[in-house]
């Protein structure tokens, strides 16, 4: 079982982005809160005790990044953090009776519970219901709030019976300090014209401006060239799938 957890988490993109040190609540109080909630949660698995947690949220807002951190952060200790998201295939669902054996100090998570299909559906409602007899704690998150969301009733149900909390987009100094993270973290910085463009140019989604950063790091090494407007707007020229890609998981926010 926590062979399935890891082959779902470590694999893919900013892995190492997703953490809560990184994660930038801004000046929302509601984040701050959810934030909170999530680490009351984490501290009720070294107590063994059921709980759960759906976060919601726009696009960008942060929702993913701080569920991907709570799997890490259990997977660091050693403990099961299982997550299944829309794109996981049937083959790596665990049935009932694995997750019932499970020990209950481990976390059921999922991604993205809006695009669920029918099957998954189904599935995670026996799933979820496993978890609370184990005492496994269960972190979700969607784009919005659990009685709107188009799922099984009884699903619906199940996603509110712990907390439900909304996260809100990050506003234009987060995205500025998110930006200026990832380029320090490839070792430059960058000038007040060139953070100016992307913030008014660019997408607000955090996300696509990680996997973007990500590109024109490439592309300015490539062309041995430092960061600026120009070179900017030439890879957005050369790749303008970039202004529109959805990448795997949000970087921060």
């Amino acid at each position: 079982m926590q062979e399935i957890a890891r082959q779902q988490i470590l694999p893919l993109e900013w892995q190492d982005e997703r953490s809560f040190e990184n994660f930038d609540p801004g000046v929302q109080p509601g984040n701050a809160l959810a934030l909170q909630a999530l680490h009351d949660l984490l501290q009720q698995r070294q107590q063994r005790r059921h709980g759960a947690l759906y976060l919601w949220g726009e696009t960008g807002s942060g929702k993913s990044h701080l569920l991907w951190a709570a799997c890490h952060e259990l997977q660091k200790q050693g403990r099961l953090a299982l997550l299944l998201t829309p794109q996981t295939p049937a083959s790596a669902w665990p049935d009932v009776t694995n997750l019932l054996a499970q020990q209950a100090d481990g976390l059921l998570a999922v991604d993205d519970a809006q695009q669920l299909a029918d099957w998954q559906q189904d599935w995670l409602f026996g799933l979820y219901n496993a978890a609370r007899s184990a005492e496994l704690a269960f972190l979700a998150c969607g784009n919005a709030a659990p009685a709107a969301l188009p799922l099984r009733t009884d699903l619906r149900t199940r996603l509110s019976w712990g907390l439900a909390l909304r996260l809100q987009a990050p506003d234009d100094a987060v995205r500025a300090r998110v930006l200026q993270r990832l380029a320090h973290e490839r070792g430059y910085s960058l000038s007040p014209e060139l953070l100016h463009y992307m913030l008014t140019h660019l997408s607000r989604d955090l996300s696509q401006l990680g996997v973007l950063m990500a590109a024109f790091d490439r592309y300015a090494l490539a062309a041995q060239r430092p960061a600026t407007v120009p070179l900017l707007k030439s890879l957005l020229a050369a790749q303008p799938q970039l202004l529109h890609a959805a990448p795997p998981e949000p970087v921060s926010g």
